[in-house]
């Protein structure tokens, strides 16, 4: 947010550009006579200037070479070479200076340099001087013919601080300082929110993880992720464990009964009720056969011979003895087959 108040207060004077054209490359005619610069030029004009401890003056309109009094527009603090761009400055203006290019009062600059005079090459340059009638024609502008100007700028400012102003709740009279309370205390409004609505996971919770104090929001939910993972392993390993004991929980019970019928302990009527009974509670199943006599002689389920009507009564009576039936009673209310 601070950011953006300084991007939309900036005004023109400090869009003025910092770096500026002082001598084109190449060869030119001027009112004042024929000039070129290249490239042995350009390294004579550079190394003269890093040899002097002063900065190189940006007057106005030549006042300095007139001895006349002569404020400074700005400060040659550096020379570059750009190669067929020719020899730009790093300039540091004053104020003043700012405003004049903000208005367009100034344009353009007038270099003062030395020349040799057997072929007219630059050598060094003296200093350099705002203008509105430079003898160079073509030389890159400080102020861009396209540039608004600082009355027009103004103007947008104004409107954009309004707006700004209004979302921050305050009239179009506010000063800077409230406005700068406002944005801070939007931005420490912000921060709170963060920090009230961050995860925050307690000491146990942590520690149930496994992960040390001060654990950041990324490894909680990492080792959480990771075992979300391995509790669906563990599900889906548990739910084929429990197919695979109820396989062995049926078979088991298969066998108990097979070796129930054939140990003479249950009949073969006895089958259904007898698998149910040990798929339920298979030891439970296994005490009750320890503990059951003998109603099916083992010889006939070995061979697999029906029994006998005989044997049938014999078996009749002692289930009626284990049911507590007595033979008359049996015999009153029993129905044979003819």
């Amino acid at each position: 947010m601070k950011d953006t108040m300084f991007v939309i207060c900036k005004t023109i004077e400090e869009s003025i550009p910092t770096e500026i054209q002082v001598i084109p490359f190449g060869h030119h005619d001027t009112p004042k006579g024929v000039f070129e610069l290249d490239d042995a030029g350009a390294d004579a004009i550079i190394a003269a200037f890093e040899a002097q401890k002063n900065d190189m003056v940006v007057d106005y309109e030549h006042q300095t070479l007139a001895g006349t009094q002569a404020p400074a527009a700005g400060w040659i603090k550096k020379l570059i070479n750009k190669g067929k761009d020719g020899i730009w400055a790093s300039v540091e203006w004053t104020d003043r200076a700012k405003k004049y290019l903000a208005n367009k009062e100034y344009r353009y600059l007038s270099p003062v340099f030395i020349k040799r005079l057997s072929d007219n090459k630059v050598v060094k340059l003296i200093n350099v001087a705002l203008t509105n009638q430079p003898n160079i024609d073509g030389m890159v502008p400080v102020i861009n013919k396209n540039t608004p100007g600082i009355g027009e700028n103004n103007k947008k400012e104004v409107k954009i601080m309004q707006n700004l102003l209004k979302l921050l709740g305050l009239t179009g009279e506010a000063t800077e300082e409230q406005a700068i309370v406002a944005v801070n205390k939007l931005i420490a409004d912000k921060e709170a929110l963060e920090a009230k609505t961050a995860i925050v996971a307690n000491k146990s919770v942590i520690e149930a993880l496994g992960l040390k104090e001060g654990a950041t929001e990324a490894e909680i939910t990492g080792t959480i992720m990771a075992m979300k993972q391995s509790y669906s392993t563990v599900e889906q390993l548990t739910s084929e464990l429990t197919v695979i004991k109820n396989k062995m929980s049926e078979k088991e019970a298969a066998e108990a009964v097979e070796n129930a019928m054939q140990s003479g302990k249950i009949t073969p009527a006895q089958k259904d009720w007898a698998t149910d009974y040990a798929k339920r509670d298979l030891a439970g199943f296994q005490v009750f056969v320890s503990k059951a006599p003998v109603i099916v002689q083992k010889s006939k389920v070995a061979g697999n011979e029906k029994p006998t009507i005989n044997d049938l009564d014999a078996i009749q009576l002692e289930i009626n003895k284990m049911c507590g039936i007595d033979i008359e009673t049996f015999k009153k209310y029993s129905v044979k087959e003819a």
